[in-house]
C-alpha cells in the first residue's frame, strides 16, 4: 500500500507540515525531539518512501548531483573510485542520487559536453567536478550563473569557486625531500600531464625540494606519464636513457610508480637496490611481485565526503563558512625506498 504524508500525520497525531519537516530534515528546530522520534517511528513502521517526483515538484529540485570525471573508464581507476565512493555515501544519506558525467566528448559530439548539458537541461541540482578536463570556460559559466559547483583537486586562479584541494606542491616537495634526505642526488619526476595545474603544482614542489637541498634542476629528469601505465612505462625508459645515473623516481600517482618499477626491472635493474621509487595516493601498497610501494597517502574517501557535504550545503542555501578545504599528503615509507 502506498502511504502519504497525510497518513503519517494522522498516525503520528501531528500536522502534515511537521511530517514534511521531519522527512526532509528542514526547520527541525520547529519540531520537538519527541515529536521527531514519533514521526520517524511511524515512517519506519509504514516503510514509507517519499515519492521523488512529488518531492521534485514541491521543492523544484531534481535530487540528482552530477559527478564529473574525464571519461567513464576513470571510475575503475582507484583514485576516482574512492573519491566517488565518499561522494556517493553522503549523497545517499541525504536522499540524493548521483550520476557520473564525462568531461571528454564522445566521437559523435553533442552540442556541448554532457556535464554542461546536464546543467542546461536542469537535470541536476549541482556538480562535483573531479577533473581538469572540464573546460575552464564551462566551469566559469556555471559559477557565474550561480549554479552550485564544488571543484575537487583543481582550482582556477583568481576565482574562489568552492573547492576541496590536495596540497600537491607540498606532497611532491615531501616525497622528493625524502629521497634527497636519504642520500639520493639524481631524483627524477614522473609527472602526469604538465599542461594541468595539478602537475604544475607538483613540479613546483619537486623544484622546491631540489633548491632547498642545493641540487640544480635538470629538465631531463622530468617526463610525462599522463597517468597511464603504458605511457609511464615509456616515459621511465626515456628517463633511464637520458640520465642513467638516476637513483630515485617520484611518480605523480601509484599507477605510474608501478609502471616505473616494471621498466626499471626490464632494464636489468632492481628496486630499491639501484633505483628507489615513491608513488602518490597510496592505493597499491602491496603490488604482487614487487617491493611494497612507498607513497604519499591521502584520505580519498574523506575528500569525497567533504566535497559532497560542501555541495549539499550550497544546494540547500546554507552559508558555507569554509569554501576551501585542503588535504596534505602523508609520506608512507615502505620497501621501494632505500638509502643511497
Amino acid at each position: 500500500m502506498a502511504y502519504t504524508y497525510k497518513d503519517i500525520a494522522r498516525k503520528a497525531r501531528v500536522s502534515i507540515s511537521t511530517v514534511s519537516r521531519v522527512i526532509n530534515g528542514k526547520d527541525l528546530q520547529k519540531v520537538g525531539k519527541k515529536t521527531q522520534e514519533r514521526v520517524s517511528k511511524v515512517v519506519a513502521d509504514l516503510d514509507f518512501t517519499p515519492n521523488v517526483i512529488a518531492r521534485s515538484l514541491v521543492s523544484k529540485k531534481t535530487f540528482n548531483i552530477a559527478v564529473v570525471v574525464k571519461d567513464f573508464e576513470d571510475i575503475y581507476y582507484s583514485y576516482f573510485s574512492h573519491v566517488v565512493s565518499g561522494i556517493a555515501g553522503v549523497l545517499e544519506k541525504n536522499g540524493y542520487y548521483f550520476q557520473l558525467t564525462r568531461a571528454i566528448k564522445p566521437k559523435e559530439e553533442p552540442l556541448s559536453p554532457y556535464y554542461m548539458k546536464a546543467f542546461e537541461e536542469k537535470r541536476v541540482d549541482g556538480m562535483c567536478i573531479l577533473v581538469e578536463e572540464a573546460l575552464e570556460k564551462d566551469v566559469m559559466a556555471l559559477f557565474e550563473k550561480k549554479f552550485p559547483v564544488v571543484l575537487v583537486n583543481r582550482y582556477i586562479k583568481g576565482i574562489k569557486i568552492p573547492r576541496v584541494l590536495i596540497d600537491n606542491k607540498e606532497g611532491l616537495f615531501r616525497a622528493t625531500k625524502e629521497l634527497l634526505d636519504t642520500g639520493h642526488k639524481r631524483v627524477a619526476f614522473l609527472s602526469g600531464a604538465l599542461r594541468f595545474q595539478l602537475d604544475q603544482d607538483r613540479l613546483a614542489g619537486y623544484k622546491k625540494a631540489l633548491s632547498e637541498a642545493g641540487v640544480g634542476f635538470d629538465e631531463n629528469l622530468v617526463a610525462e606519464g599522463l597517468f597511464i601505465y603504458e605511457k609511464a612505462y615509456e616515459a621511465t625508459g626515456t628517463l633511464l636513457k637520458q640520465e642513467p645515473r638516476i637513483t630515485g623516481i617520484v611518480a605523480s600517482d601509484d599507477v605510474m610508480a608501478l609502471a616505473a618499477i616494471r621498466r626499471i626491472r626490464d632494464a636489468g635493474l632492481s628496486v630499491p637496490e639501484h633505483i628507489s621509487v615513491i608513488g602518490f595516493n597510496d592505493m597499491f601498497p602491496f603490488p604482487p611481485g614487487s617491493p611494497t610501494l612507498s607513497s604519499m597517502r591521502l584520505p580519498l574517501v574523506e575528500i569525497g565526503k567533504t566535497a559532497a557535504q560542501m555541495l549539499l550545503d550550497i544546494v540547500s542555501g546554507k552559508k558555507v563558512e569554509n569554501d576551501t578545504v585542503v588535504f596534505t599528503p602523508e609520506y608512507i615509507r615502505r620497501e621501494s625506498v632505500k638509502s643511497s
